[in-house]
Order: structure tokens, then C-alpha cells, then sequence
């Protein structure tokens, strides 16, 4: 029992420990991230050039659809350079997000804002922004049809609310944190004003050319497809995961899911699916991840096991069938990891 309670007070592992268990791997190689984003961005470029400008309506959709997988890659990259992961070079890590996502109407500079604070509050404070579960008490007094969307979460973010949803409700929980940080409002106006600008002048280009309409449809596609990816990875970083443990870094470790999954699926999410190293250490390159996950689960290994599930779809099929609520905290955890409650049939 006494040494159930110094797990609880001092944690499982100690900060120091963790830190030094770690820190030779937030070395940074910028040549890795100006590759991949460079690279990509050129393929992307030419993919969506050739999808506006092909006379034929199936090639264009096929370069679109090929356009939206590349372009969800660069979007995910943006969050390395939000970290200053990416390349370290500040210059470059403010530019390319806005390049990437002002053309798809993400309002980038917000993003980062909220992001910042999410990375604060995560596991340990409600009006974390990022936070994409219910609570028992939300869900208790919300109306009948919010209630049924409760219970398809994730049916309707991913495929209905997609990218414009992911848009609308990051402006929405930007709303609040706005009245009384001054960084969030500058954030707004130069998003709208930088948006704007950027997609005034590529409707203008196509319009002149007669290809506005065609334009927009596509849009509609790469949306489609970016929105709904990105929905899938944020529920899936998250969903289930809600309490406050020992210390801030362990906080961290156990309020994230990590995916077991292909390279080539860690490559496209750009190394997130070790999401725990992510958000107790900040620092670290996409690249150093993955060896910096199997020391976590290492030096955990004999204390508390660090969650980890066997691929995206099969995290979402579960939440799918089962939603669970944040609800109260259970004490007999030696991480003081919330207990989630199953939703059952609307009162």
C-alpha cells in the first residue's frame, strides 16, 4: 500500500529519468524534414496542376484522389513544424504550413495556438481544445439529437464532417480562448486575412481560365479525403484516454494511444502513432519516434503497461461499437487514469 501511494505522488518513473532516457534523441537532422516536405509538396503541386488542367474527367479524379492522400502527409507535417521539429530552421517551419493549408482553407496559425494549449491541458484539464470524447455530464445535458451524434462520433466526423468539420469546430474552440489571449485573436485575422488572399487568387487564375467549377469539385474530393483522415488520426490519438497522473510527463504517456502498425502507414502519419513520446516529449523529430516509443515501453514494461492497439481501423471499429464517456476518476489506478464509461441508450 505505502508504495502504491509514492507511485501515485512521485510517478512510475521519475521526470529526470525519463528526460535523460531521451534527450540524445531530440537532435534534430533538418535535411529529413525539408526532403519529405519538399519533395512532397513538388509531387503535390504537379499532382493538382495536372488533375485541373487534364481534359479527361476520370484522369483528373484520379490525380485528385492521389493529390489528397500526398496532401494529407504535408498536412500532418505541419504539426512537426508548429514543434519546430521539422527542420528546426524557423523560417521554414513558419512558411510551409501556410503553403499547405491556406489553399485548403486550414486556418494554420490558429491551429498552432490551440495546439500549444492542447499539449498543456491534455489528460488533465476539460477545456483542453483538442479534446474530441464527451464527458458523462456534457452528454447528460445535451439534447436527444447531440446525444445520437455522441453515440456516432466518429461515423459523422470522419466521413460527413470531414475537413470542413474539422474547420469549423477548430474556429468554434478557438472562440472562448480568443476573449483573453491576445495570440489566438492575432491568429484569427491572419488566417482569414491570409486565406482569403491565397484563395481569391487561385479562383481568379482558374476562373480566367475557365476552370473554376472544376477547381472547386476537386477541392470538394482532396476535402474530402484530407478531412476524414485527419478526423480518424485525432480521435484515435485521444479517444478513451482522459485523467491526470503523477507528474506532467507521465500525464502525457498515458492520455495517448499508440498504433502498432506498417511503415509505410507510420511514414504517411509522419511517425504519430507513437503519439505518448509525442506529447511528453515535444522535442523529438518524427524520424527518432519510433526508437524513443520502445524506450518508453521498456523502461514501463515491469510497472504499467503503455497502451498500444493494432491499427487505425481497428481502434475505430472498436469506438464505433462501444463509446465510451469520460467519467470519474478511479483511485486503484497507479496512474489515476480516468475511468470510461460505456454510453448506454438515450434517457
Amino acid at each position: 500500500m505505502a508504495h502504491d501511494t509514492l507511485n501515485k505522488r512521485l510517478g512510475l518513473v521519475a521526470p529526470k529519468d525519463l528526460e535523460s532516457l531521451i534527450r540524445d534523441l531530440e537532435a534534430i537532422r533538418p535535411w529529413r524534414g525539408l526532403l519529405k516536405s519538399g519533395i512532397g509538396y513538388g509531387i503535390f503541386i504537379l499532382l493538382a496542376l495536372g488533375a485541373i488542367y487534364s481534359p479527361s474527367p476520370f484522369l483528373s479524379l484520379g490525380l485528385a484522389f492521389v493529390a489528397g492522400l500526398v496532401v494529407t502527409t504535408l498536412m500532418v507535417m505541419t504539426h512537426d513544424a508548429i514543434h519546430r521539429t521539422l527542420t528546426g530552421w524557423a523560417w521554414y517551419d513558419e512558411l510551409y504550413p501556410v503553403a499547405v493549408s491556406y489553399p485548403l482553407l486550414w486556418p494554420h496559425q490558429t491551429y498552432r495556438e490551440l495546439h500549444k494549449i492542447h499539449h498543456k491541458m491534455n489528460g488533465s484539464d476539460e477545456n483542453d481544445p483538442e479534446r474530441v470524447q464527451w464527458t458523462e455530464e456534457e452528454y447528460a445535458k445535451a439534447h436527444k439529437f447531440i446525444k445520437s451524434y455522441v453515440r456516432n462520433q466518429w461515423i459523422v466526423d470522419i466521413f460527413v464532417m470531414g475537413g470542413i468539420g474539422y474547420i469549423i469546430g477548430t474556429l468554434n474552440r478557438a472562440a472562448p480562448f480568443a476573449r483573453h489571449i491576445k495570440s489566438v485573436r492575432r491568429a484569427l485575422i491572419i488566417d482569414a486575412v491570409g486565406i482569403v488572399g491565397v484563395n481569391v487568387l487561385i479562383y481568379s487564375v482558374c476562373i480566367a481560365q475557365g476552370l473554376g467549377l472544376k477547381y472547386f469539385l476537386l477541392y470538394i474530393l482532396v476535402e474530402r479525403m484530407v478531412g476524414g483522415l485527419q478526423q480518424l488520426r485525432a480521435h484515435t490519438e485521444h479517444y478513451g484516454r482522459f485523467g491526470k497522473a503523477a507528474h506532467y510527463f507521465e500525464t502525457q504517456i498515458f492520455n495517448c494511444r499508440n498504433i502498432r502498425t506498417n511503415q509505410l502507414v507510420s511514414f504517411f502519419f509522419n511517425g504519430l502513432n507513437f503519439h505518448s513520446v509525442h506529447h511528453a516529449f515535444v522535442k523529438v523529430p518524427f524520424y527518432n519516434l519510433g526508437e524513443a516509443h520502445r524506450r518508453l515501453v521498456a523502461v514501463y514494461g515491469d510497472k504499467y503497461p503503455i497502451l498500444e492497439e493494432d491499427s487505425y481501423f481497428n481502434v475505430a471499429l472498436r469506438a464505433i461499437k462501444r463509446p465510451i464517456l469520460i467519467g470519474e476518476t478511479d483511485t486503484g489506478s497507479p496512474v489515476g487514469q480516468s475511468r470510461m464509461k460505456g454510453i448506454k441508450k438515450v434517457a
